[in-house]
């Protein structure tokens, strides 16, 4: 019942009405006709507000009066990702329950695995750290196969001295010509050209053209006195060229052919030599042994010629003789030594006209294709280059490979054609 209704009974039902006091005549508010309400008005007054104030609070928190009033206003309810629930007001989520299984699974159908365990997360560990490249030679590739040769030098391989590292063989044997060496399969029946590209490093345009055009089975020898030499070498291997050093020797003509500081020549004692040879091979690591692209007058000398083949021996080192002399020391020498050896077939460039290359390397294949193994050699000269690339191209299809020289050394039946 509201104040309203209340207010409308009493009022039926009449309020008696109580004398009042009249005033004295000539009191200031005579004549006006008006009354004070008495005490019990004023009661009856405040009684009737109290029920409406009383009306009003059941009115507004009455269950049903609630209830109808929430049910009329607008009003949504908005999830929120990742967001905690009220602590109060949200329930907690009931247990997962698993699926139940089939009552009758199908015949064909596996039964479902069991449910595994999430992996913990792998504890971080240090990287792993690199073994130290082999003492031997990696296990052979393809022969035609682009690769990479590890950095130089290999651990147990090198000796420090006062001029720089020496190549040295290995406490377990192993010698530096073998470790150093390109892979190549021992079990390719193959007629094989080995071709040195020699008086590498000289020219940094030239030595670069030959690294990006070149296959890597090309044979690489470097001057010792060249400028950027370990850089230089260190790119070859990467590209997967074998190294050697291309030492300066006492040509014919000397001294008006200049052959290069350091050289080796005849006229020098045998001790003056062995300290210009090991000044050379101080100069640069990785390499497999050495040649010459001269030294026609030096080579044909044995007494100069032994205490070379006797360093190269001792060292683990193979030895290319250029071929300039006829009557060259160095193979002998270097057989009767067990030094692993080889002999230049043909120098491809003395003419540099590109139809002259290409028949000097068509001869090599004669050559190879007679005897099983034969060797060209080469300088770095923008038409060498040009010819040699794109003769290797089609080598193979000809039933002949392109082989480094470590895979030739001991394999050459006779003298040159």
């Amino acid at each position: 019942m509201n104040a309203t209704a209340i207010l409308g009974r009493l009022k039926a039902k009449g309020l008696p009405r109580l004398p009042w006091p009249r005033r004295r005549t000539g009191s200031p508010s005579a004549g006006t006709g008006r009354r004070r309400p008495g005490a019990l008005a004023v009661a009856w007054s405040l009684l009737g507000l109290g029920v409406a104030g009383v009306g009003g609070w059941l009115m507004a928190n009455a269950d049903h009066t609630t209830g109808t009033r929430a049910g009329a206003i607008p009003h949504s309810t908005v999830a929120v990702i990742g967001g905690a629930p009220p602590a109060e007001s949200a329930p907690a989520p009931p247990p997962p329950v698993a699926a139940a299984a089939p009552a009758e699974p199908p015949a064909a159908t596996a039964p479902a695995p069991a449910p595994v365990s999430p992996a913990a997360p792998p504890v971080p560990t240090a990287a792993p750290v690199p073994a130290p490249p082999p003492a031997a030679a990696p296990v052979p590739a393809a022969p035609d196969a682009r690769l990479a040769l590890a950095p130089a030098p290999f651990p147990g391989l090198v000796e420090d001295t006062r001029n720089g590292p020496l190549p040295r063989i290995g406490d377990n044997g192993v010698k530096p010509w073998q470790a150093y060496a390109r892979p190549f399969p021992v079990g390719d029946k193959r007629p094989r050209i080995a071709l040195i590209l020699a008086d590498m490093g000289v020219s940094g345009v030239t030595t670069g053209n030959a690294l990006q055009r070149l296959p890597g089975a090309v044979s690489l020898a470097f001057v010792p006195y060249g400028e950027r030499l370990d850089t230089w070498i260190e790119n070859a291997r990467a590209a997967g060229h074998e190294i050697l050093l291309s030492l300066p020797m006492e040509p014919e003509g000397f001294p008006r052919n200049d052959p290069g500081p350091n050289a080796l020549l005849g006229g020098l004692t045998a001790e003056r030599n062995t300290e210009r040879l090991l000044w050379s091979l101080s100069r640069a690591v990785g390499y497999v042994g050495i040649t010459s692209s001269s030294g026609g007058k030096f080579t044909a000398n044995a007494g100069a010629m032994k205490p070379v083949i006797d360093t190269l021996r001792a060292r683990g080192l193979l030895y290319i003789d250029p071929g300039t002399a006829q009557r060259s020391q160095g193979p002998a020498l270097a057989a009767e030594a067990d030094v692993p050896h080889g002999r230049v077939d043909r120098f491809i460039d003395r003419d540099l006209s590109r139809g002259a290359i290409d028949d000097q390397l068509k001869e090599l294949e004669r050559i190879a294709t007679a005897r099983g193994a034969a060797i060209g050699i080469g300088l770095p000269y923008p038409s060498t280059i040009e010819r040699v690339a794109l003769w290797a191209t089609g080598l193979a299809d000809r039933g002949i490979v392109l082989a480094p020289v470590s895979a030739v050394v001991n394999m050459q039946r006779g003298p040159g054609g």
